[in-house]
């Protein structure tokens, strides 16, 4: 890779902007381009660095545009013959002259964010492991100096007002992605539901026992909000692994994030038009919500008090 091209692939990690780069590893002449050749295609499709002539440019920043959609690399074969790897993704060669080419494009995305709603024990926990997994972690400001201290030292952001950080992160560029975590325990479950939907989180969870869960979506459907757009949200959140402790809780809502980005068409992202269906709602689901969990309906999952 040569020095600009190392300059700009810097500069765009620093910014937390995604891009891909494509790598010419096996060519048959006539083809321009070499291997080793290199360029480096930005979110806005713009190519940097050079593959070869126009025979190749264009289908490769379209594949490059999906590796940053989808997260995973792909080989692309170029005038590919019957007999080649399964793995290689057969383009035709636009041009008349000939030649085949191979070109690896490999997205690079910056780290997923992880947003945290709550103030709660679990809540901690999340941010702290969330961090020591890679991702960069979002938290609330806490009022108590205990909690905020902790949650300082843990979140790489902290934020007042999670409406406006939704909105914020509903801006994201392509090829980032968005998990985010209701830990109010029952207190403001609701109004953080909605308030994270409206960044149309690639996942977004809430910490709650199955029947505190019904009532959640009682509410919200109280609200004329879409049903099924509510069901996509996962509740109770995490894998079922007896977790009790907020550590143990912890690690299955991030075990759950993982397993589901492992699977394609498994993912628990909000569909689109959805967010502002349940945005809508935020503050007439406020009034509808008590905050407090009525009798032996709803269960803090860490505690069961």
């Amino acid at each position: 890779m040569n020095r600009d091209l190392l300059d700009l692939a810097a500069r765009l990690m620093a910014e937390r902007a995604p891009y891909a780069l494509a790598t010419v590893v096996r060519s048959e002449r006539p083809t321009s381009g070499k291997p080793g050749n290199m360029a480096l295609i930005s979110a806005d499709g713009a190519m940097h660095g050079w593959i070869g002539g126009s025979c190749t440019r264009s289908e490769v920043i379209r594949h490059a545009l999906e590796t940053l959609d989808q997260g995973e690399p792909r080989l692309l074969a170029f005038g590919s013959s019957p007999g080649r790897p399964d793995d290689l993704v057969p383009v035709p060669m636009s041009c008349g002259s000939g030649g085949k080419v191979e070109v690896h494009v490999n997205p690079v995305l910056p780290a997923p964010v992880l947003i945290v709603a709550g103030r709660s024990p679990v809540a901690l926990a999340l941010v702290r492991l969330g961090g020591a997994m890679g991702y960069a972690t979002v938290a609330e400001a806490s009022e108590g100096a205990a909690e905020g201290e902790a949650l300082a030292a843990a979140a790489d952001e902290l934020v007042d007002d999670l409406a406006e950080t939704a909105a914020r992160y509903a801006e994201r560029p392509r090829g980032w992605r968005l998990y985010g975590v209701v830990a109010t325990m029952g207190r403001r479950d609701e109004r953080s539901l909605a308030e994270l939907a409206a960044a149309t989180p690639d996942y977004l969870g809430v910490i709650a026992s199955p029947t505190r869960m019904e009532e959640v979506r009682r509410v919200l459907a109280a609200q004329g909000l879409d049903a099924e757009a509510v069901a996509r949200v996962r509740g109770p959140a995490g894998l079922d692994i007896g977790a009790e402790s907020p550590e143990e809780i912890a690690v299955s809502i991030l075990a759950e994030i993982v397993q589901l980005e492992a699977q394609p068409g498994a993912s628990g992202a909000v569909a689109p038009g959805v967010a502002s269906g349940i945005a809508s709602g935020v503050a007439s689901a406020d009034k509808a919500a008590t905050g407090e969990r009525s009798g032996d309906e709803a269960k803090d999952p860490a505690c069961g008090c």
